[in-house]
């Protein structure tokens, strides 16, 4: 259950669980609300649990004698804390009616703060997502999750992993580039984002997720090197002193099915435990012609109880594939319609690009590409966390995490949309014919002889990383004045390898392409051989390389509680980080075949390495204030600083010197919650300096595969972001987030062009999520609605994406106590909306063409899913 990470653990650190030796006396009672009992309600009397049955009704047996507290916690209500006198012996009765708590105001952060406290005090802007939201948001992954908070903009367009996050309108080629993803406190990588590897390839959503915190703004920057923008923390389920399990069965249209389970409990009396994962088989909402995701993760983490403490040690195992997918083509006009022939559930992924060979340079044999692979992970985890309090006051903690992890990305990546004769005329000056063959057979190429240029590309990334992170932590009063000091180091050192081999193609244009063989005929009758089974170029880009990066910081904090009503956070976190890359330099060679231009320029290494270092030093700072009107309102207010380090793969293609880039946070915010009705607002401004654009494109002139990386300027953002929850009347209750944001480049160069003032490209102004839901006896229903403003495709602000929305439907019932059934209805209504134009394209584009390859949203999926509690 939700406030069960703040479980026995926290309390016992701010000492409001005391132990205590037991006696023979009963305490029984029940937790409801308006007289119903809240089933699951955990009740903590020193160091022992129990749960609320069916009922609401719970017993405490074998209670001690004597003074003790008890502490209610359940999910959606205010947490209750009640002294009591406990006899020698007979029974107690204590009951308790829990008033809700609809934005979770009484709920313990851990994340964004040094030391926990509870959102009503904080002086952050934070979304909470439920392991119930979950379930009744259905998301397809990662990204899909992060659509109900508030300031981000995700695109999740591509598949179960490789979203995109925008944060409060921070310019990005996207990925996670200004976010860190964590798992229980801990970075998932250091580096936000490399070159084909997003932070949710770390990250799977499944039965071992407790809940999500969202913390965005400038106090995100004082926990992580790359993290101005916010932290997303997955707080994994624990051991519990109550066994509980878990177990939910999923099928789905398109060939989907998964199976989930997560089982906790106690070891003995000072050891609990919790594993789970899931496995999952896909044969795709756009079907590739081969399984779309297959695999899946294990979860394992054991908790021994001390005293004064504790010891957690976790592990994952992840090993799992998904086809990423990327644009497809589209008819240009008023409406958004798909080129002739090519069906509303189409990829340009197919099985012809799958495990074909291809020569390599000084290399024996020919390289298998592994299409079928899409973004595929294999590799584990291991963490390690104490918690142990030193008296007077003093708390020492310390988590160490390592992760080993090999990752591959594989796509079949679209460039251009081509008449057969203009392309074809761009080989040879004279009259020309041409003809079409697949595998050496004729065939009759799609609607006005349409062809894709495309690239099938094969890249192969080993990760590695260790961090520590040590803090020591003081509580001390003095008068009304309290203070919580903190002073810690983080340690981390990682590793990412670069194995690129891109490939150019040429196919037709249809769901699941054929390769196009296309030969010309000059004027004189002899043929010129274009392609060669579908290739256009062998090896057309090819990189070896691998980097390392040291990453020290110190960081001071003070959470300081003036009165009862107002409370100060100061926070300063000093970095340096080394960057280290070793580069095999490349070249062109001719392999010899006289019939085919195809292998004429193969990129490979030459032997030789460059290499480049720098070291960075930067400073971030935040002051927050929070102030309680009342135990219902509260205002808030944050200034600070941050920064971004670069990323390691800017190394590549001689970037030798490099800058980190700084950011400015203000923001102000209220927080607003009575029974029915609660209201998170918070209004921003943010300003940054140096961010970088960087992007494989392909000259759209010469066909070349290049790497671009420039630093191009400054953009700043003002906004609006605020989350409303109610429960208007019994069983009804309504969730929205909205963000108004005006993001723009303020001094930003493109060439020879001044976009200054432009809107920055792929963030809406707009974004709006909506959920309302309705629970009768057995029964539930909820919707979901995301709306998404007008995007500009461009920098250049000339291709504009227009709105979209999505609907989700939810359906549940209770078939007893133990076993729910649902059925979910995703992109319910077949949205078309566009996430993405072309970005392997010149960034100007051509307004005007009569086709244009752009990503659209993953099209409609039902679930049916069998969830069992035990």
């Amino acid at each position: 259950m939700k406030h069960l990470r703040a479980s026995s653990f926290f309390l016992a650190a701010l000492g409001l669980l005391p132990g205590s030796l037991w006696a023979q006396a009963t305490i029984s009672g029940t937790v409801a609300i308006d007289g119903d009992g809240i089933p699951g309600a955990a009740i903590f009397l020193g160091d022992r649990e129990v749960r609320s049955g069916a009922d609401g009704a719970y017993s405490i047996v074998d209670a001690a004698a004597g003074a003790g507290t008890l502490v209610v916690f359940a999910e959606g209500f205010r947490t209750e804390t009640r002294p009591v006198e406990v006899p020698a012996s007979g029974t107690l009765t204590e009951d308790f009616e829990l008033v809700p708590d609809l934005l979770y105001s009484d709920t313990l952060v851990v994340t964004g703060t040094r030391n926990p406290q509870t959102k009503r005090e904080s002086s952050v802007a934070i979304t909470t997502i439920s392991e119930e939201q979950m379930e009744e948001r259905e998301p397809r992954s990662t990204a899909d999750l992060l659509r109900a908070v508030p300031g981000f903009y995700v695109e999740s367009s591509g598949g179960e992993v490789g979203g995109n996050l925008f944060a409060r309108g921070l310019p990005a080629d996207g990925s996670y580039r200004y976010v860190a993803l964590m798992e229980d406190g801990m970075p998932v990588f250091d580096a936000t984002e490399l070159s084909f590897v997003n932070a949710d390839i770390f990250v799977r959503v499944d039965e071992n997720v407790q809940e999500m915190e969202a913390v965005r703004g400038g106090n995100a920057a004082l926990f992580g090197s790359n993290a101005p923008g916010g932290v997303i923390n997955f707080i994994s389920k624990t051991g519990s002193a109550v066994p509980e399990t878990d177990l939910s069965l999923t099928a789905g249209t398109d060939g989907l099915w998964r199976v989930g389970f997560n089982t906790r409990g106690p070891v003995t009396d000072d050891w609990t435990y919790s594993v789970g994962g899931f496995y999952r088989f896909d044969e795709g909402v756009r079907d590739p012609g081969f399984p779309a995701s297959k695999g899946g993760q294990i979860k394992f983490n054991v908790t021994r109880l001390f005293d004064q403490g504790y010891f957690r040690a976790y592990f994952k195992y992840l090993n799992d594939r998904n086809t990423f997918y990327l644009p497809v083509p589209f008819q240009a006009g008023g409406d958004l319609a798909f080129v002739e022939g090519f069906p509303f559930d189409g990829t340009l992924h197919t099985p012809e690009g799958n495990r074909v060979l291809v020569p390599r340079p000084n290399q024996e044999g020919r390289l298998e590409l592994p299409l079928e692979d899409g973004q595929r992970q294999d590799g584990f985890t291991v963490m390690g966390e104490l918690s142990i309090e030193l008296g007077n006051g003093w708390l020492l903690q310390n988590t160490a995490r390592y992760m080993d992890l090999d990752h591959s990305w594989n796509a079949v990546v679209p460039f251009d949309l081509v008449g057969a004769g203009d392309f074809a005329a761009g080989f040879t000056g004279g009259p020309f014919e041409y003809s079409y063959t697949n595998h050496d057979e004729p065939f009759s190429p799609a609607p006005d002889e349409l062809l894709l240029t495309a690239g099938l590309w094969h890249i192969e990334k080993p990760l590695q990383s260790f961090a520590d992170q040590f803090q020591l932590s003081k509580n001390l009063t003095a008068g009304k004045t309290s203070h919580s000091f903190s002073i810690g180091a983080y340690l981390a050192s990682y590793e990412a390898g670069n194995l690129w081999f891109f490939n150019d193609i040429l196919t037709d244009v249809r769901s699941q392409p054929r390769f196009v063989d296309l030969t010309i005929f000059s004027v004189e009758g002899e043929p010129e051989f274009v392609t060669e089974n579908g290739f256009r170029r062998f090896g057309s880009l090819f990189v070896n390389a691998d980097g390392d990066v040291d990453v020290a910081a110190v960081f001071l904090g003070d959470q300081i509680q003036l009165g009862d009503k107002l409370r100060l956070d100061l926070g300063l976190r000093y970095e340096s980080n080394t960057f280290r890359e070793f580069e095999e330099l490349t070249t062109t060679f001719d392999l010899g075949d006289p019939t085919t231009p195809v292998d004429d320029a193969v990129s490979g290494g030459t032997g030789r390495r460059r290499s480049a270092e720098q070291t960075f030093d930067e400073l971030a700072f935040s002051v927050g204030v929070n102030y309680l009107l009342s135990d219902r309102v509260a205002l808030w207010a944050r200034g600070g600083t941050g920064y971004k380090m670069p990323i390691l793969d800017n190394y590549l293609f001689g970037g030798d010197d490099l800058e980190a880039e700084d950011l400015l946070q203000l923001e102000v915010g209220t927080r607003i919650g009575t029974p029915t009705f609660g209201l998170n607002a918070s209004a921003y401004f943010l300003s940054i300096e140096n961010f970088p654009s960087q992007d494989v494109r392909v000259d759209p002139v010469t066909g070349e595969t290049v790497f671009v990386t420039d630093f191009v300027g400054q953009a700043e953002t003002t906004g609006l972001e605020a989350e409303l929850v109610a429960q208007p009347v019994r069983g009804l209750h309504v969730s929205a987030s909205a963000t108004l944001q005006q993001p723009e480049y303020t001094d930003f160069i493109e060439g020879t062009e001044d976009l200054s003032g432009n809107r920055v490209r792929r963030i809406p102004e707009v974004v709006v999520d909506l959920t309302i839901g309705y629970r009768w006896s057995k029964a539930s229903v909820s919707g979901n609605w995301n709306y998404y403003g007008a995007r500009w495709a461009n920098s250049a602000n000339t291709i504009s994406l227009p709105s979209y929305d999505l609907v989700t439907f939810h359906l549940g019932w209770d078939l007893s106590t133990t076993a729910t059934v649902s059925l979910g209805v995703l992109n319910a209504f077949n949205s078309k909306g566009l996430t993405e134009g072309n970005p392997r394209l010149d960034e100007t584009g051509d307004p005007t063409a009569d086709v244009f390859l752009a990503r659209p949203v993953l099209p409609r999926r039902a679930t049916l899913t069998f969830d069992f509690k035990f």
